[in-house]
């Protein structure tokens, strides 16, 4: 029974992860909508920036300290990014799930596809940045869409498409994933 490289790397990346982030803007989340919840306000835009900020952390955990030292292993980048972004992606899919239940009760905020699309969106962005800012730059993009998507109005052209991470995730994810699969070898 062979174990490949990379499940040998799945726990030395899990420990070299900073998790403080992830930790951090999920309990300011479930505080903030544990006060919506007793409030009795909807949770659209407190789920809203709770996907842009939970995609904004996933994306900066492809920080990888270690690049260098990594370089001649017989994983490629694109492999140990993925690897890194399943490390994490799964408990900030637990961390949403957390949400939706601490959530005032709404339709609209309980699908994970905006968490996904902001997080796929990221992830190409860093991917096509150059590598020295390919982080930060991917880090940066959600939370920038989601600005941008909260200032423009919906009722002009910019404004209508800065809205899709929200009302058409899915196909803003597989735009992003096609953009990654073309820049895989970056």
């Amino acid at each position: 029974m062979t174990i490949t490289p990379l499940a040998q790397a799945a726990r030395p990346t899990s420990r070299s992860i900073r998790w403080s982030p992830l930790v951090g803007v999920a309990a300011v989340l479930v505080i903030v909508l544990l006060v919506a919840r007793t409030a009795q306000r909807p949770s659209d835009v407190v789920m809203a920036i709770a996907a842009a900020a939970l995609a904004s952390v996933v994306v900066a955990s492809l920080h990888d300290p270690a690049t260098d030292l990594l370089a001649p292993v017989p994983v490629s980048v694109m492999q140990r990014r993925l690897l890194r972004l399943a490390l994490v992606l799964v408990p900030a899919l637990l961390v949403w799930v957390a949400l939706v239940v601490v959530a005032p009760p709404s339709l609209e905020a309980t699908s994970p596809g905006p968490l996904l699309a902001m997080t796929a969106v990221g992830v190409a962005a860093g991917v096509w940045s150059p590598a020295r800012r390919a982080v930060l730059v991917g880090a940066s993009v959600p939370v920038l869409w989601f600005a941008l998507d909260m200032t423009v109005p919906s009722d002009v052209l910019l404004g209508d498409a800065a809205g899709w991470w929200r009302t058409d995730p899915w196909p803003v994810a597989a735009v992003a994933l096609g953009a990654l699969v073309a820049g895989r070898r970056r």
